[in-house]
């Protein structure tokens, strides 16, 4: 046997034994329940009487594509009740309009994942489209809000194993989002135009 064929034959033993050793690609698919903090605070507070809204939410992940590297897909939904007001200086009245404002992210991330025995942590970075929809009792067609805008979204979570497919988890995001709000209205008298925020949810994965 020549040298080279020698060469060769190594090479195909190091690649064979390189791939047997990285983990083979995964797909998790997962639900979310938890809140959001958004970051319109002075707005929908002087809308809703508060800023933040339970969330709920799923989504899926393909794993292992590279040392540890996954990419995300992720849909959740925020919806705060409250009325319609007039702002006048630091001054809020209640027009007794009933008002709801929807928020919808979309989040594609990639990240890494460290899977060890007892928990598997992550981290990541992407895009975020938050669609928004507001609409009230007795309003005008120009009166009702429904727009989209991207911004960037950080996730980063721990998922433990609960059995050979189930995992259990809690997941941290934060959304920065500018757009759609500070043009006009409530949101405009207090000088706010980011419809992003801080959610944390617990999370029930499927795990293939």
């Amino acid at each position: 046997m020549s040298g080279r064929t020698l060469w060769v034959a190594g090479c195909l033993v190091l690649i064979a034994a390189s791939a047997s050793a990285q983990p083979a690609v995964g797909v998790r698919g997962y639900f979310t329940y938890g809140a959001v903090v958004f970051s319109a605070s002075d707005t929908l507070d002087a809308v809703a009487g508060k800023h933040s809204a339970p969330s709920l939410g799923g989504g899926g992940s393909v794993t292992n594509l590279w040392r540890g590297l996954f990419v995300d897909v992720a849909l959740s939904q925020q919806t705060v009740n409250g009325e319609r007001v007039f702002v006048a200086g630091d001054e809020v009245f209640p027009l007794g309009i009933p008002l709801k404002a929807r928020f919808r992210p979309l989040d594609v991330a990639a990240g890494w994942r460290i899977t060890m025995k007892r928990s598997s942590p992550y981290a990541g970075v992407g895009l975020s489209r938050v669609s928004y929809q507001e609409t009230s009792d007795f309003s005008s067609a120009d009166e009702q809000v429904s727009a989209a805008r991207n911004g960037a979204v950080a996730i980063g979570g721990v998922d433990v194993p609960v059995w050979r497919w189930l995992h259990m988890g809690g997941e941290v995001r934060y959304r920065w989002v500018k757009g759609i709000l500070g043009e006009g209205g409530v949101s405009d008298e207090f000088d706010e135009d980011r419809l992003g925020g801080f959610a944390a949810a617990v999370r029930v994965s499927l795990v293939h």
